[in-house]
């Protein structure tokens, strides 16, 4: 293969995977919730142990070493990195699915040990294992919806690499009883290379998944509020205020302020775990009730924002309505207890937003809410220019 130093390739890919190898180690010390790097680093050592053992058969190395054993760990990393996935998608308790392990793992050491020294025949199972580890951690990996992009690039590697084992298989049936032509040798050359350098890209990706699922959490708890799990105040106001300004500068406008009645009354009488359960069943029933395009937000304490563009004042008057009445109907008793639950709401409304000030629409909504309360509470008020 002309330009082409595969030993000193070979050598290069080994030295990455032992330091990936030893960068999941410390990621685990520093991460002992997350149980995946264990896995993952176990991985990138046995891959590294066991392709120096393939190739000590060039050294006259016994074959129950350079190809038994060599053969048998060969199988390890790529499941590894699929026992790391179930960790790291469904929890660092999850259950593995050892029964079903099991029973390959022993298929596999029971066909590799009758057949090892059977011309190509552990090359063909190994490349067997590798394809179904491979088709295992992509299964895995099509549940784990973020990070998408990581996860549909790991993906694409897992499934090249798969292919690669495939062609790996096609040429060794192909020549089963005869010797292999240059071509074929050629070809496997550069197979072996594409494994190695696809276990390599695949082993620097899974601490990005990581990483970048981290990221995406640390983003979505900076942005949400903890308990009912709406826009805090800050993302909603700065959603808000960064639709109107693009999409809504000519569209007809709502702006609601929805307020928990008597809210310090129930922590006071049931206690706040009552009252983090009724915010959370009214944040519930505002998810259910509001459009796809509205915009919710808690503002803190037991008050609520609603910005609902393209909305006229009666359609809006409507989902008002209903809302307290969703609230009144399904909010009333929380664990048990007669809270008794209404809301307030005090809305604005404008034909056209350009031109306006959103912090001046949310004022004139917290108005209306203030006079909703003095005339009873459990009711809609609509802010009037006095």
């Amino acid at each position: 293969m002309p330009g082409l130093d595969l030993p000193t390739l070979i050598v290069l890919t080994l030295t990455i995977n032992l330091l990936v190898a030893g960068y999941m180690a410390l990621l685990a010390k520093l991460q002992p919730q997350q149980s995946a790097f264990w896995h993952w680093a176990l991985s990138c050592l046995i891959f590294v142990v066991a392709s120096l053992l393939a190739a000590s058969r060039l050294h006259q190395v016994p074959p129950i070493f350079s190809v038994l054993l060599a053969h048998a760990l060969l199988a390890l990393p790529p499941l590894l990195v699929g026992t790391g996935l179930v960790r790291f998608i469904r929890g660092p308790l999850a259950a593995q699915p050892l029964k079903a392990i099991a029973i390959c793992a022993t298929v596999y050491l029971l066909l590799l040990s009758a057949s090892y020294t059977v011309s190509h025949s552990t090359a063909v199972l190994n490349a067997i294992a590798i394809t179904a580890s491979c088709i295992w951690c992509i299964r895995l990996l099509q549940a784990l919806t973020k990070p998408q992009f990581a996860s549909r690039l790991l993906q694409s590697v897992l499934a090249l690499h798969a292919l690669t084992m495939l062609a790996e298989i096609y040429l060794y049936l192909s020549h089963w009883h005869t010797a292999l032509p240059q071509q074929a040798v050629t070809l496997l050359q550069l197979i072996l290379l594409s494994h190695i350098l696809l276990t390599t890209v695949a082993a620097v990706l899974l601490p990005l998944l990581f990483f970048i699922a981290r990221e995406q959490l640390l983003m979505q708890q900076a942005d949400l509020d903890e308990l009912t799990l709406l826009p805090n105040r800050r993302h909603f106001l700065r959603e808000s205020s960064a639709y109107l300004a693009q999409d809504g500068a000519n569209a007809q406008l709502a702006v609601m302020m929805l307020d928990l009645d008597h809210f310090k009354s129930i922590n006071d009488t049931f206690g706040h775990a009552v009252g983090d359960t009724a915010l959370k069943q009214v944040a519930q029933i505002l998810t259910q009730v509001l459009r796809k395009t509205d915009l919710i937000g808690r503002m803190g304490g037991e008050e609520f924002a609603i910005v609902m563009p393209n909305t006229s004042e009666a359609e809006a008057r409507c989902i008002g309505q209903r809302l307290r009445q969703q609230v009144e109907q399904h909010a009333g008793m929380v664990d048990g207890k007669p809270l008794n639950l209404t809301i307030s709401i005090g809305a604005t409304y404008v034909k056209q937003f350009s031109g306006l000030d959103f912090q001046t629409l949310l004022k004139q909504a917290d108005e209306a809410l203030y006079e909703a309360k003095r005339s009873g509470r459990n009711t809609v008020t609509f802010y009037s220019a006095r």
